[in-house]
């Protein structure tokens, strides 16, 4: 079935305006029509699964401290004044579809329990850089979507036999700048697309193909 259109997801939320992987950037994304959003998750050292793009709280958080190292119950509020989000706090927005980023390694079994008590397999998409982090995950829960992120440098090194190889469900994050220097190796793809690295959607309208999903910093 062809797409009518790409799921819209805001990059951490509605992050070109509002403090990144907060309650607020995300309440936000969706008040300004997108489908959903991308966030980065990790656990902390009593296993809860965590909203946090960083190792360190200090970029975004009142207070440092690595988060892996200390206990759900310590963590410092973000600098909007809120608590750091829990997954399962933003699990409960109602989300079309929510992009749950691994960060480091490991962490996808709290952040697969998480989505599994609420319930959420059907909306989520996880993703990760740490390529075996994602495989661990989908063999643990076969019914997970699941996709590889690549950095600009990887995905442009991709060759078409590369890309072949792969699990015919699994899904590719390439970044759009990749996606635009070689439109031609993506577009066999494109229902299994999450594209990321764009302010707005708009910036991915001249592709000659419409990818499934963008992911931008705002609308």
């Amino acid at each position: 079935m062809p797409i009518l259109r790409p799921l819209v997801l805001g990059h951490r939320g509605l992050s070109l305006s509002h403090p990144e992987n907060s309650m607020e950037a995300f309440r936000a994304a969706l008040a300004a029509g997108m489908d959903g959003f991308e966030l980065d998750v990790q656990p902390t050292r009593d296993g809860v699964c965590m909203v946090l793009h960083d190792e360190d709280l200090a970029r975004t958080a009142n207070g440092s401290g690595i988060l892996r190292q200390m206990k759900a119950a310590e963590l410092p509020p973000l600098k909007n004044g809120e608590r750091l989000p829990r997954l399962a706090d933003v699990l409960e927005l109602p989300a079309k579809l929510i992009n749950v980023e691994l960060k480091g390694e490991p962490g996808w079994q709290q952040a697969l329990a998480t989505v599994e008590a609420a319930e959420a397999l059907d909306r989520a998409l996880f993703s990760s850089f740490e390529h075996s982090e994602v495989l661990q995950l989908w063999a643990a829960c076969e019914t997970a979507r699941c996709g590889f992120l690549w950095e600009t440098d990887e995905a442009l090194d991709l060759t078409a036999e590369e890309l072949a190889d792969l699990p015919e469900t699994l899904w590719l994050h390439p970044p759009l700048k990749a996606v635009k220097a070689r439109p031609e190796l993506w577009a066999p793809y494109a229902q299994r697309l999450a594209l990321w690295g764009m302010k707005a959607p708009a910036e991915a309208e001249l592709l000659a193909f419409r990818p499934a999903v963008l992911i931008a910093d705002g609308v």
